[in-house]
């Protein structure tokens, strides 16, 4: 391995990182949020490859949009200036707001796309569910779509652990994304993402059903990551360490299995080799920075901005509760330093037991100490100066839950179909 392209490419995975720095520091959020496509009749998912299935409707989408997205020959997606619509593994629909000031900007766009796309779906007997896992389907019936990536996943993900299938197949999310205007402040922000997604995973926790049956468990989404990818999932190393930062986040990239590469001839399996030991001679292009940034799946992501990937697909109205915590947090430095001095001394290993105790007892559960309720209601008090006018309001339906200790998933609003 040649050291100096060793540090080449660090320092050109370092650089991507100071690149994302918005230096004029007005903060944006992106919003991210993934759907199942079921049958009204009986609640089972769409697959793509079905009469009048995913494909089709996306084809039918696509004429109301000027830029599309192909895949083998097969249409996998669509967008315009403001969103763009994608298929996740097994063709659950995500919508990619681009990032905005504004919450109320944001769930404008979301509205609009959900006209738009319940429009094409109710006349053929469908509709759109935000929930964590699959509704209805056991996820060895769920075909992937058409897209190497995900093929060479799947196959990789069969290897390294036993819930890789029911993460691709299975899971739905919410993630929102965060802009950084330093080193200093991405530090600040990646650390308190991490302390507070105890609570995120708690107050959107929304799996009601697991393999086609009631769950009885708690956070399930947060069980199944625990079990997808040890190299690539979970909390990020170091996180910490005095010496935490764009290079500490480098270097974790730097030594995981990148599982494929893009090539001109299309995509190469790779397997177990790191992306050190693939640019063991070679200086990586932008391109190539991009693709690895993307293999990687931890709690919380560092691309071109922070991006919090803990909470689960959820309805409208909690949508814009979630987007509310997270700016009344990370918009005002004072509510995240406030989060980061009175839990200075957690690590990583209370992160884990905080979401084991969550698991097991729920909002009678600890955090780091502090009972969950009480812990919640700590963010909602610090995240009320970064709100405007009217946003406050928006957390009306966490403040509900909390209050009655009920996460969507008990709180009866997803009445799943009984079947014997």
């Amino acid at each position: 391995m040649s050291e100096q392209t060793d540090l080449e490419n660090l320092d050109l995975l370092t650089g991507h990182f100071h690149e994302g720095c918005k230096l004029n520091c007005i903060q944006k959020l992106g919003l991210e949020e993934e759907h199942f496509i079921v049958h009204d009749d009986t609640g089972h998912s769409v697959t793509y490859y079905e009469p009048g299935g995913v494909e089709e409707i996306l084809g039918e989408l696509a004429g109301r949009f000027p830029r599309t997205e192909t895949s083998e020959g097969h249409l996998i997606g669509c967008a315009n200036n403001d969103y763009a619509i994608s298929l996740e593994p097994a063709a659950q629909l995500e919508i990619s707001i681009a990032p905005r000031e504004s919450i109320s900007c944001i769930m404008k766009i979301y509205r609009s796309f959900r006209a738009v796309t319940d429009e094409v779906l109710s006349k053929r007997g469908l509709h759109l569910v935000n929930i964590g896992y699959q509704p209805e389907d056991r996820v060895n019936d769920l075909p992937l779509i058409p897209k190497k990536r995900y093929e060479y996943m799947d196959r990789y993900f069969q290897l390294v652990d036993t819930r890789g299938r029911n993460m691709m197949r299975g899971t739905a999310s919410t993630q929102i994304s965060v802009d950084y205007c330093s080193e200093p402040d991405f530090v600040r922000k990646m650390r308190c993402a991490y302390l507070i997604m105890p609570a995120i995973r708690l107050l959107t926790d929304n799996a009601p059903v697991f393999e086609g049956k009631p769950s009885s468990g708690r956070l399930i989404r947060t069980r199944i990551w625990e079990h997808v990818d040890a190299d690539r999932c979970g909390i990020v190393p170091g996180l910490f360490d005095d010496s935490f930062g764009f290079e500490s986040y480098a270097r974790y990239i730097w030594q995981v299995p990148v599982i494929f590469l893009p090539t001109p001839e299309g995509p190469v399996y790779t397997g177990r080799k790191r992306v050190c030991d693939l640019f063991a001679d070679s200086v990586m292009t932008k391109d190539d920075v991009e693709h690895v940034l993307s293999m990687v799946f931890p709690d919380v992501r560092l691309k071109h901005y922070v991006e919090i990937r803990g909470a689960d697909a959820m309805p409208e109205k909690y949508i814009a509760a979630y987007l509310a915590l997270i700016k009344g947090i990370f918009f005002h430095s004072s509510a995240t330093l406030a989060i980061l001095d009175e839990f200075r001394r957690v690590r990583e290993a209370d992160l884990i037991e905080a979401d084991h105790a969550l698991m097991r007892d729920g909002f009678d559960a600890n955090i780091y100490g502090v009972p969950a309720d009480k812990f919640i209601d700590r963010l909602f008090v610090l995240a009320r100066h970064g709100l405007d006018d009217g946003e406050l309001a928006l957390l009306d339906p966490f403040r509900e839950l909390v209050r009655t200790k009920k996460t969507l998933a008990y709180s009866g609003f997803y009445d799943k179909r009984r079947t014997s």
